[in-house]
């Protein structure tokens, strides 16, 4: 890992082992080498006629073949319209594109089967930062309630809560996501400019 900050911003969830994979960088890009290092927040596990394809799907995203990851989680969604993972997948893929607006609407469908998906959570907060850090700050504590081990959640939502002026609340997550993971120690807050 490198000093910049590898956010939680782009997780995968590979259905049959339980595990999350990916992160972001400082600038909120997804990151997919980061992948296999988190484990899985508990959210239900997708069905298990759309699990392989989620798990192959995840595969082709760690290989850096986004456009082919693309295309399997579409054909997830077609046999699993609700299937959380795909959705969110879907949000990872149109982030790392530079596709807000995509991102955004894949992470409220994957929300929309499960509320407390704390990668998307904190994903959708990633994206809402720059237009409203208040509304990424509730984001973030849902984040955050939904996965208390979340590192890079509880840096970011101290980032932003210092930068709010509730400064000892921020001081308490930024120590908070430094004892989760002491490699958050050297990160830098991000602009909100």
């Amino acid at each position: 890992m490198s000093k910049s900050l590898r956010l939680l911003a782009a997780s995968a969830v590979l259905a049959l082992t339980g595990t999350l994979a990916a992160g972001c960088s400082s600038d909120g890009k997804p990151d997919a080498e980061a992948s296999a290092n988190v484990q899985a927040s508990g959210s239900a596990a997708p069905a298990p006629a759309s699990a392989a394809l989620v798990k192959k799907g995840l595969a082709e995203l760690a290989a850096g073949d986004a456009s082919t990851a693309k295309v399997t989680f579409e054909n997830v969604l077609a046999i699993d319209p609700d299937n959380a993972y795909a959705h969110y997948n879907l949000g990872v893929i149109a982030q790392q594109d530079g596709r807000d607006k995509a991102a955004m609407k894949s992470y409220d469908a994957a929300l929309d089967n499960d509320d407390a998906f704390a990668p998307a959570l904190y994903n959708k907060a990633i994206l809402t930062e720059g237009s409203d850090l208040d509304a990424a700050v509730e984001l973030y504590r849902r984040a955050v309630d939904a996965d208390p081990a979340m590192a890079a959640a509880h840096m970011r939502l101290g980032f932003a809560l210092v930068h709010l002026g509730k400064v000892a609340e921020g001081e308490e997550h930024l120590g908070t996501g430094v004892s989760l993971d002491p490699s958050m120690a050297e990160v830098k807050a991000p602009s909100y400019d």
